[in-house]
């Protein structure tokens, strides 16, 4: 027999529950979660990591259905670039572009700016069974983290996609009463009760708790 667990997220499902105790059989475990690895056999897993940057222009343009020219490579370059290389995010976008007569490699990011919430609730016409628009896969993940983590997130959102320096919340957290302490006797803004709510869920003993970061 073969059992296949797909997208085993949920820290609350205790696998080995579910998992038949024999000598014969096999089971399949995909999964963000690095716990799930203890319910494989040294040795017997695999570790996928993001698209690289070819990967996802070949994975565009076949969704495209577009020749892979030098001109369409720079577009699709582009577009694979805002999309972080996210598998989902580029199928998405070449599926769009396949079926909008008006809309092409060299203008998809225009048009993404301007339509941005109906291409990401985009659901492709694929033959396998996923179902999961760009939106609908983000929001299943996200609702899945701790509070304290979409709340990191959100936060994040604001800053650069990738190269977000922790020092920034390290300083805050260190230096946050000084701020605040020096403000009137007026009573502190809704931005400092903000922000004195997000650093408390990332605080210990005055000081930033670094395994926030792992």
């Amino acid at each position: 027999w073969l059992c296949i667990f797909d997208n085993a997220d949920d820290k609350q499902v205790i696998l080995k529950d579910y998992i038949p105790s024999c000598n014969h059989g096999n089971f399949i475990v995909t999964s963000h979660l690095k716990e799930t690895l203890q319910t494989a056999s040294p040795g017997c897993h695999i570790e996928l990591s993001d698209l690289n940057k070819e990967d996802a222009v070949e994975l565009l343009l076949k969704h495209s259905h577009d020749e892979g020219s030098k001109q369409n490579q720079n577009f699709s370059i582009q577009i694979v670039n805002a999309f972080g290389c996210h598998a989902l995010a580029v199928c998405t976008a070449g599926a769009y572009i396949g079926v909008t007569p008006t809309c092409t490699l060299e203008n998809y990011l225009t048009h993404f700016k301007k339509k941005r919430t109906k291409i990401l609730n985009y659901k492709t016409k694929s033959l396998d069974a996923y179902h999961l628009t760009v939106f609908d896969a983000f929001q299943l993940s996200f609702n899945k983290l701790h509070h304290s983590t979409q709340y990191l997130m959100q936060i994040c959102a604001h800053l650069h996609p990738t190269d977000i320096p922790i020092e920034i919340f390290t300083r805050a957290a260190a230096f946050a009463g000084n701020d605040t302490s020096s403000v009137d006797s007026n009573p502190p803004t809704k931005a400092i009760n903000i922000m004195e709510e997000f650093l408390s869920l990332f605080v210990q003993e005055e000081s930033w708790d670094d395994s926030v970061v792992e």
